[in-house]
Parts: C-alpha cells; structure tokens; sequence
C-alpha cells in the first residue's frame, strides 16, 4: 500500500508503507549521466541512449515482471502498533536501536500480561556491515534485586543503550508509548466533543490473560486507558536517555553492549548466537537439528525436540515475554526479548502505574539470531517468547529456506512447549509433527510466540507470529 502524501504523525512523503501480507520482490534503480557535445552527435548519440536504454528496460519487465518496493527496514512484534512504531523511528531517519527501544516501550503498554517497564530482556545487537571484525554484542538485565525503591528495569536498560547506539531524540522514542497509554475525550466550548485518537484496542489474549489473573478485565476490542502510567512516560519525555542513564547510575553500572559477548554454535553451515539463561541449550538443540543436514522439516523439528529434552533441565528458567526483531537500513540486527515471572508482574502496582517484578529463578529470553557463514547469505533474527518455541522455529526456518512463503511457513507451523519436567505439551488446534511423539498433553494458551526478520542478499522478508497475534511493519 502506498501513500504519497504526509502522514499524520509528519512521515515524509513519498515513504511506501508495506504489511508482511504484500508480497516483495527486488528490484533495481536505474541512473543517468550527461554528455555534453554539439550539432547532429549529440542528437544521433541520444537517440542511441534511448533506444538501448528502453530495449534494457523492455527486457528487465519482461524476464523480472513488474516493479515493487524493497523495503529498507523492518520491525516485527506481537502487537501491528508497536511494529509500526519501530518504523516509524527508522523513518524519521532512526537506527536500529531506536526502533528497537520504541518497540519494546510501546509493548510494555499495549502487552502488561507478557512485558512491562520492569521487564528483565536478553538483547543481541549486531552490525552485519562490519561482520569480518565484529561479532555480535549482547546486553541482559533483570533478575532478582535488593529490596526498596529502583526504577523500571526496562526502563533503565532502554535509556542506557539509547544513550550508546540511538540517535533519534528520546523524546521521539518514549511519544508512541505515550500515546497509547493515554486516552480521553476533550469537550470543546461548543458540540460536537472532540475525541483525541489515543490509547489502543484490548487485544483478546489481554482480556483473558487479565480474567485468569483475577484483575479488572477490560473486554477484547474496547479501549485501555492507563493515566497513570502515561503521566510517568511523560515525565520522563523531559530528560535525554544520557541524563536518565547518568541519574540511574547505581542500577545500570554493568549495563552495556558487550562486544562478542554473546554465545555461539556452529549448525552444519550456519552459525547461530543466542541470549538468555538458555542459551546453551538453545546451542546445543539447534546444531543437533541441522547438523547433518535434515531430510525434512519435520525431521528437523524431530531432532531439536529431542536435544532440547535431553537437556531440558539445564538453565532451569521462566515467566512470559514478548520478543521483537529489527533490521535497519543499515543492516544492522537487533533480536530483544523482555518478559516478567508472572502475567503483569509479581509485585506491587506503584503509583506511577507500572507494576513490579521480583523473579525468584532466570527468566526464559531466548533472543537469536543465525547466519549463513558465507557473507551476504540468509540470515534470521529471531525474537521469540520461549527457548522451545524458537529452537523449533528456527529448525523449521532452516529446513525450508529458500522455499516459496518458508518465513510464513516456519513460523506458523505446529510446534510443541515442553513443561518442566520434560513433559511434550501439544497445541490445541494444531497437528503434531509427522509421526506424532508418544505422550503428548495439551498446551495451555496463550502460547508463545516467535517474531522473525529474514534476509537474503539485500532482500528482507519478515514475519510475526499469529499466536502473539502481531503483524510486522515495513517500509
């Protein structure tokens, strides 16, 4: 879809808006140059130009078919207003940290059930550009804290990072989050009232999610309205991620992107790097699965399922989250997941309308991201809600690359959550892979996600997971 006029949020014109249901496919820019000459050369050599220029055009339309838009940067989340707001900040000529921070700010509002503002995150930063000296970097916070008054975890971590890699003004990053969190109706001097576009629509798994926690539930599809929270996203819209980060010193001191910090396997001829408290296992189960090479993709998911049993109670971790993927235009790849112990938070709701969480075990943040150890190959960042969830993804991925739709179809097909004792719980309403495994359970919902971003050369292909109930954003 395209829009050629300015948006109402000052998007530059002539920025083609793309969904991961329209379908993408290369194309090329063509250029010019000058000659300068006189009298019947110039005439018979533009002629020349001309025709060999139109006789190119006629053959590229007719052996690469018509024209459409490559996108120059994509983010991919559980929530279509957060995808959008990552894009946004890429279009306004932000980086892939940028996108990134407003992304996982916008889903702590619009998803409290999966994430919130003192989420714990696992976070893998790469700059692809430079991949023949650099590995890619890893950031993680959260965990359990010292009792007493602290900041937002996710909070902290995010202006801390911004502060290193961001470069759209803070302000700009914390105003989508703003916004959804905030809604009223202001009344003019004269009817009709004038309603203000703001806050977002409850999402079913939300309401439900808020139905079995014993809260408040809002019904799926009404509006959500947190004044509260939106007046302490306001308050700090007022400093730059650099004076929160030096004021929040005392809690981001070993907050930083580490350099070649993240841990990494070779799986067959890929090579695959991993965050979180299971990212051995997450290691270990992917090289199991594409080393040697599976006949099929249910042979791959076969052989992930059985590696990460096998090492299942390893890294014991766990708790809900919500992951993103991001890819700018820039190449450069961010996989961030962030997630609580519990649905909302485990602690106390403060007055400032976030509510705490005090983990009493490693939280299950399984960001990843795999690469074909050829430069320019496929590459895949991955920001999935589960370590089950994205080893079997990713084998899927893997064993169908280079097949038509194999993003759409690696992402979506049946995949099983382990419980922890190694139990095989299947979900309801999707087959099993071919054979079934013995003794399987039902899952019980919501189940977790996987958000992907795919590029091949300088295509991207991207995807979000219809259990998080997302749609990626492109442009």
């Amino acid at each position: 879809m395209a829009d050629q006029r300015d948006g109402p949020d000052g998007a530059p014109s002539g920025v083609v808006e793309l969904r991961e249901d329209v379908p993408l496919k290369p194309g090329a820019g063509a250029g010019g140059g000058s000659c300068c000459a006189g009298g019947p050369r110039l005439i018979i050599a533009s002629f020349t130009v001309l025709s060999v220029a139109i006789t190119l055009a006629l053959l590229a339309q007719i052996y690469s078919g018509d024209y459409e838009v490559v996108p120059h940067g994509v983010v991919s989340s559980s929530a279509a207003e957060c995808s959008r707001a990552g894009t946004d900040a890429l279009k306004r000529g932000g980086r892939a940290l940028d996108a990134a921070a407003a992304a996982a700010l916008c889903l702590a509002v619009v998803a409290p059930h999966r994430t919130s503002l003192d989420a714990g995150g696992s976070m893998l930063y790469w700059e692809y550009r430079k991949a023949r000296w650099t590995l890619p970097s890893l950031a993680e916070w959260g965990g359990a804290e010292a009792a007493g008054e602290r900041p937002p975890r996710l909070l902290v971590a995010l202006a801390t990072l911004h502060a290193q890699a961001g470069v759209l003004p803070w302000h700009d990053i914390v105003q989508p989050a703003l916004q959804l969190a905030r809604y009223r109706v202001k009344q003019r001097f004269k009817p009709p009232p004038c309603v203000l576009r703001k806050g977002f629509m409850v999402s079913a798994s939300l309401a439900a999610a808020e139905r079995a926690a014993g809260l408040p539930d809002a019904a799926a599809g009404g509006r959500y309205n947190a004044p509260a929270l939106a007046d302490y996203l306001q308050s700090i819209q007022n400093f730059t991620s650099k004076e929160l980060s030096e004021s929040w010193h005392t809690w981001n001191a070993n907050m930083s992107l580490k350099a070649g910090g993240a841990r990494w396997a070779a799986a067959g001829r890929r090579r695959v790097w991993a965050g979180g408290a299971r990212a051995a296992v997450v290691l270990g189960a992917l090289a199991a699965a594409l080393q040697p090479p599976p006949a099929a993709v249910d042979d791959a998911v076969h052989r992930a399922v059985s590696a990460l049993r096998s090492s299942w109670g390893a890294g014991q971790a766990g708790g809900v989250a919500s992951g993103l993927a991001v890819v700018d235009s820039f190449d450069t790849y961010i996989a961030l997941v962030t997630g609580t112990s519990v649905a909302f938070g485990s602690g106390a709701l403060t007055a400032a309308g976030w509510r705490l969480d005090h983990p009493t075990q490693p939280l299950d943040l399984a960001p990843a991201i795999i690469a074909d150890q050829r430069l320019c190959g496929t590459r895949y960042v991955i920001g999935g809600e589960s370590s089950a969830a994205v080893v079997q993804a990713a084998a899927a991925l893997a064993a169908t690359e280079g097949v038509a739709r194999g993003v759409q179809q690696g992402v979506e097909r049946a995949r099983l959550a382990l419980a922890a004792d190694g139990a095989l719980l299947l979900e309801p309403g999707h087959p099993p892979p071919a054979p079934p495994p013995a003794l399987l359970f039902n899952a019980t919902p919501p189940f977790p996600s996987v958000n992907v971003v795919q590029q091949r050369g300088d295509a991207l292909l991207s995807w979000a997971d219809s259990r998080g109930g997302g749609v990626s954003s492109r442009f």
